[in-house]
């Protein structure tokens, strides 16, 4: 996260970090959101082997990796399982969404607890806040602290013309409105960075404290001027969601 600030204890419940590697190797890499008691959403391009194989593990209730101390109550899982969108094809990010199945269930704490999914194409506030344990500059190791920065989200015409430039093998067709939003800020310094990926673009409203309107897919490099970051749309996938979480 660039210009970001530590995420305060229990104020992201849902976070979790999707972990590559061996039992006592582990890598965090990407990071996903805890949306039922055994499954977390994540984006499908994280789910493509890193040098240590494909994700195995998903940590929930954590802030700080590097401390045993903070407020916070870590639970692990391992993935056994994960869903990619049928339509995700790399190395476009189109559809990059993926759900992985973890082995037990998570124990519902003031520490882990699930999100909820936005349903509708239209969204009841402009501002969004964007979290992880990626990179806080272009260069820099990902962060052991979660961090959380505030940014906006773009109107799709905005966000075509900034970014169909962009073009090349991951966004052949440029944006596409229906499947992606966008969010960031005009003058640059704020974004998601490598190492985000995966974890969620929320909204915060009355009836449920935390909404995910996003999942964190892909920039041009990190926190550049008028270059937001690209989310993958949720509102589109829910009945895909529904369909591998709670099928019928």
């Amino acid at each position: 996260i660039i210009g970001g600030r530590p995420a305060s204890p229990r104020d992201h419940t849902h976070m979790v970090m999707i972990g590559y590697g061996d039992a006592d190797d582990k890598h965090w890499l990407c990071g996903g959101s805890l949306i039922s008691s055994k499954f977390v959403l994540s984006a499908a391009h994280c789910t493509t082997p890193s040098k240590w194989g494909k994700p195995r593990w998903a940590r929930m209730g954590d802030l700080d990796l590097s401390s045993r101390t903070e407020d916070a109550r870590p639970q692990e899982r391992m993935i056994i399982e994960h869903y990619n969108h049928p339509e995700y094809k790399e190395p476009a990010v189109y559809h990059d969404i993926a759900i992985y199945k973890l082995n037990n269930d998570v124990t519902m704490t003031d520490w882990v607890s699930p999100i909820c999914l936005h349903t509708s194409t239209e969204f009841p506030v402009s501002d969004v806040i964007v979290t992880g344990w990626g990179r806080t500059d272009f260069v820099s190791e990902t962060s052991p602290v979660l961090m959380e920065v505030e940014i906006g989200l773009y109107n799709d015409s905005e966000c075509k013309k900034l970014m169909d430039k962009t073009g090349g093998t991951k966004l052949p067709r440029g944006i596409d409105s229906r499947i992606m939003v966008c969010a960031g800020v005009s003058q640059g310094g704020k974004d998601a960075c490598s190492g985000d990926s995966g974890g969620p673009l929320i909204i915060e409203t009355s009836k449920c404290s935390k909404v995910q309107i996003g999942i964190t897919s892909i920039g041009r490099e990190c926190g550049l001027p008028n270059s937001p970051g690209v989310y993958t749309r949720i509102s589109h996938y829910i009945p895909w969601i529904e369909s591998v979480v709670w099928p019928q």
